[in-house]
């Protein structure tokens, strides 16, 4: 397997795991909301009819070292989505239908200067067209995935999944698909969608804690564990919305998966350090915006091939990857 799939498969689950463009519809009103002087319940809301338009951005530096080479790889990427959630309809138990759409891609790397990757699927002449994964990004613009929430916003199941794959399985980029078909999987769009995670268990004012642990498949590289402590800090003006302003901190570990295979795939996240800003907007129901930074150093080990021997298993070969990355997450629109 490319050590530079395998990597770029983790990076997506790293940036993806949360959920500067101009803000429209309610975003560019001025909030009408008055924050209580006591506790409140900070709820998200799904109307039915409701279109949000959200965009994620990750930059990340990386330290690869490589067995046998004196001095680590560095590296440079970036990384973008954009998707649109869409209120189908309501449920008589009080959950929602929501579809997700991927409405766009895009991806960067450098090394040692050296422009990599130039990907944006807005673009028809983006750089790095015929990369696998740039081919696979292309691929997902346009899939829709459906998710059926209960009346506390829980993730009861999802469609679509299977539909994204074929797509994206079309034109025989196996080498791309293999690392990220075990990730793009049914769990990892429940953890994706679930949102309300982050949310308070009930009332809260400024100053009130409250703990958010959140596993996270990866299929057979095991499981990321990540464990973060919550303050709810003040009531702030961000743009024009009054916002419960949230900062968090926390770690970020992992756990072997006990089905994987000896000698296969596996996966040490070490000293993962993460914090961050979150703007809950409580009129809309809506975060509309996230900043976070993560430091961590990731082992990866896999086996190499046995020299002369055709598909036959050699020793295991450790990857270290030493890594920081800013994610920025935007709510561009809500109408």
């Amino acid at each position: 397997m490319n050590k530079n799939v395998l990597l770029t498969a983790i990076t997506l689950a790293l940036s993806l795991s949360w959920m500067g463009c101009n803000k429209s519809g309610k975003l560019a009103e001025t909030s009408t909301f008055t924050p209580p002087n006591g506790p409140m319940e900070l709820k998200l809301k799904w109307p039915k009819g409701e279109r949000v338009v959200q965009d994620m951005d990750m930059k990340q530096k990386m330290e690869i070292f490589l067995p046998g080479q004196p001095a680590p790889m560095k590296q440079d990427m970036t990384m973008g989505q954009q998707y649109g959630l869409k209120v189908l309809q309501e449920t008589p138990d009080g959950g929602h239908e929501v579809e997700m759409e991927f409405l766009s891609a895009r991806m960067g790397s450098t090394m040692g200067g050296k422009v990599l990757l130039d990907y944006d699927s807005s673009k028809s002449s983006s750089a790095g067209q015929t990369n696998p994964v740039a081919s696979m990004f292309g691929k997902i613009v346009g899939s829709k995935i459906q998710f059926f929430l209960d009346a506390s916003n829980a993730v009861e199941r999802v469609e679509g999944v299977d539909a994204m794959m074929d797509r994206l399985a079309s034109g025989g980029q196996a080498a791309a698909l293999a690392p990220l078909k075990s990730m793009f999987s049914e769990g990892y769009f429940k953890q994706m969608m679930s949102a309300n995670r982050f949310m308070p268990p009930k009332a809260v004012q400024p100053g009130d804690t409250w703990p958010v642990q959140i596993e996270f498949p990866m299929g057979p590289m095991g499981t990321m564990l990540m464990d973060y402590t919550f303050t709810f800090e003040k009531w702030e003006m961000h743009g024009k919305r009054n916002c419960a302003r949230m900062e968090f901190q926390g770690t970020v570990t992992s756990k072997p998966d006990p089905a994987a295979k000896s000698g296969g795939i596996s996966m040490s996240i070490l000293d993962g350090n993460t914090s961050g800003i979150s703007w809950f907007d409580p009129e809309i129901g809506k975060t509309i915006d996230t900043s976070m930074n993560q430091d961590m150093k990731m082992v990866i080990k896999m086996p190499m091939p046995a020299r002369g021997k055709s598909g036959a298993a050699g020793q295991m070969q450790s990857i270290t990857n030493q890594m920081n990355q800013v994610i920025e997450i935007k709510l561009v629109s809500v109408k």
